[in-house]
């Protein structure tokens, strides 16, 4: 990747996304624009789920295998 020019969109980081389960729930690992990982759990009768029922366990690991080591995610490759 080369640095943009002045006037020229900046260069994005390739998203990626993963589906798996976390404590028995359906969970998403998902690359952000910054280029690290967030890790979501759905539970929607948790107080802190959004509107969509999904509750943002952390963010901000380099890779997916630090997310998961971190959150305890698993998923089938």
């Amino acid at each position: 990747m080369t640095p943009s020019q002045p006037g020229q969109p900046e260069p994005t980081v390739p998203l990626a996304s993963q589906y798996g389960t976390c404590g028995g729930k359906a969970a998403y690992a998902r690359k952000t624009s910054t280029g690290s990982w967030q890790v979501k759990v759905h539970d929607p009768t948790n107080l802190l789920a959004g509107h969509d029922g999904w509750v943002l366990l952390g963010e901000g690991w380099p890779t997916l295998g630090d997310a998961c080591t971190a959150t305890g995610l698993s998923y089938r490759s």
